[in-house]
């Protein structure tokens, strides 16, 4: 009997009783993909914030000690590690520290850090988290990135608004935080203004820079999970092609994941149409809408494996 490759990931986003964001979002397509993921979860919220009402808790750092420091007791490692929504910089702080145990362990092991902090121009963590990050990113332990727009502007402390500032930001991240995968998952720029693209940038092995994007076709609605989910099928992806001969792994994992996501979200839309009957939208605070627009994930789960690639990359 041949026995299967176990992976391990740690996971530490938020939680929600209802609905498919941060761990919710991450856990199940993992499994699927044969992950044995272990979650922690930063926040245990009723539901997500776009409901217009929320109730719940936020893990305390004393907590959160608590529970790693058991994992620890009973001798846990990680292939991987996942880190997403991080509510203020005690908490951050300490998980920077995970980060570094985990790698102390076992060097090989892949760290993606979804720096959420806020969108569209509006941050809705405390600030004092930005320096936290920051610094987490120049200890060199990050494998793969994944801020949007709002998120890479932050951490570089200038605005992404052409090409050339794309390609800006994406050096910076190479060189000043020694990065050597960056997605930034959502860019909007005046030179595609009827599209959402999503940027891809790695250091080869020859130190060479590869960047590259991809325009992703807008859908007119709201959709919550959407990075989580995202950031989980991306660590899976790469997990499975870095050390494949391919020097643009990041590239293909990518082109696989936007891919399952746009089935998703098509999925997720025409559930919402069959469910009311009509074509609608959804909107913040509303919880009707918000109800119907929760990520299909459970109806499609046989599309988390794909290896379909059906958008085309351009070089930067």
């Amino acid at each position: 009997m041949t026995v299967p490759e176990i992976k391990t990931i740690l996971s530490i986003q938020s939680h929600v009783v209802h609905g498919y964001v941060g761990n919710k979002s991450a856990t199940f397509p993992l499994q699927c993909q044969g992950w044995d993921v272990d979650v922690l979860n930063s926040v245990n919220f009723s539901n997500h914030t776009g409901y217009g009402s929320v109730k719940g808790t936020k893990i305390t750092l004393d907590q959160l000690k608590d529970l790693y420091r058991g994992l620890k007791d009973i001798g846990t490692e990680y292939d991987a590690l996942l880190t997403g929504y991080i509510p203020n910089h005690e908490i951050l702080s300490y998980i920077g520290e995970i980060g570094e145990d985990i790698k102390s362990k076992h060097p090989e092991s892949l760290w993606l850090l979804d720096p959420v902090m806020g969108d569209e121009g509006q941050l809705y963590v405390s600030e004092s988290v930005i320096p936290i990050y920051k610094k987490i990113l120049l200890g060199g332990l990050v494998d793969i990135i994944t801020p949007n727009q709002f998120e890479a502007e932050i951490l570089l402390d200038f605005k992404i608004t052409s090409i050339d500032t794309l390609k800006t930001a994406l050096k910076e991240f190479h060189t000043r935080f020694k990065l050597k995968n960056i997605v930034i998952s959502s860019c909007s720029l005046p030179e595609y203004p009827n599209e959402i693209i999503t940027v891809c940038s790695q250091i080869t092995p020859n130190s060479k820079i590869h960047s590259h994007y991809f325009e992703v076709p807008i859908i007119e609605s709201y959709f919550t999970g959407v990075g989580d989910l995202f950031s989980s099928l991306l660590i899976d992806r790469v997990y499975k092609y870095r050390n494949s001969d391919s020097s643009n792994y990041l590239i293909t994992s990518v082109n696989e994941v936007l891919t399952i996501m746009s089935k998703i979200l098509q999925t997720t839309s025409k559930y919402a149409e069959i469910k009311t009957g009509r074509k609608i939208k959804s909107k913040m605070g509303s919880a009707n809408t918000m109800k119907e627009f929760e990520l299909k994930l459970i109806q499609c789960r046989d599309l988390y494996g794909s290896t379909e690639k059906t958008f085309n990359s351009t070089h930067l």
